[in-house]
């Protein structure tokens, strides 16, 4: 059991959705809001969705999608133990038993412990470093950040996996990666039979190099026409040299969810 006093609760700014984090624990950021975003500009309005995420970890990015679209079934997938007991106490802080569930897995072997379910959406948000190449970061830092590192399973893993679990035709995968690896991530997907569809780099700045990479493709042999998306600044200098989020990101996450890139 997950001692209560190792955790914080925090309003995730939608829905009045809220979740527990573990205060000493991998903890979510800007990525999980962009992804949750760039998954849900990919749906079609008025339908319903049956969605899987794959390294969940306490179920940031699945409950911002679940506000953004409540007509998307969610499963969640999550290895380590104490993060997936959260998700769980996070499913029942918003209530959403009957639309989100989570599962303690491991994407290297989901037939062993979930359903063999195939689904429409697949959305992940890897470990963006190898042991090898990540930032040197010490040890009470490095326990926060576990969640970056390729310590359960490889980009490989998480590609192979979602994509096994997509329908064919039209099911669609959404990833949010480091910027460093988007030829890998994209050689992987085209691999695995999934065909890009968009890219969207993230830059820190407008004059700094992107850091972050958004790519969603669909399950399909046919070649889709692939779109290289207006890229996203997230942050801008203003004239007394404060640095402030740009519009774009503000509007991303404070107003209510109208983009479609499909």
């Amino acid at each position: 059991m997950v001692d209560t006093n190792k955790l914080t609760i925090e309003y995730l700014g939608r829905k009045d959705y809220q979740m527990y984090q573990i205060k000493d624990g991998f903890r979510f950021g800007t990525d999980a809001v962009l992804l949750a975003w760039f998954t849900a500009s990919h749906l079609k309005s008025n339908r319903k969705y049956k969605a899987l995420e794959l390294g969940s970890n306490t179920g940031a990015c699945s409950l911002l999608l679940s506000a953004r679209r409540p007509d998307v079934d969610i499963d969640a997938i999550e290895i380590d133990e104490d993060a997936y007991e959260v998700c769980n106490m996070n499913i029942k802080l918003n209530k959403l038993e009957g639309k989100m569930r989570a599962f303690r897995a491991d994407v290297r072997d989901l037939s062993a412990d979930i359903p063999k379910a195939k689904y429409d959406v697949v959305f992940m948000n890897p470990p963006f470093f190898s042991k090898d190449n990540g930032p040197r970061v010490s040890e009470e830092k490095a326990m926060r950040l576990k969640g970056r590192f390729e310590e359960n399973g490889v980009l490989t893993d998480f590609i192979e996996a979602g994509a096994s679990r997509l329908i064919p035709s039209h099911g669609i995968m959404c990833v949010i990666m480091a910027a460093s690896r988007t030829a890998e991530l994209i050689a992987l997907m085209e691999k695995n039979k999934v065909k890009i569809m968009n890219i969207m780099p993230v830059h820190p700045f407008v004059d700094r190099k992107a850091e972050m990479v958004l790519i969603c493709g669909k399950r399909t042999d046919t070649k889709p026409q692939m779109s290289l998306l207006q890229p996203l600044i997230l942050n801008e200098k203003m004239e007394d040299s404060k640095i402030c989020q740009t519009k774009r990101i503000i509007d991303i996450y404070e107003e209510e969810h109208h983009d479609c890139f499909i």
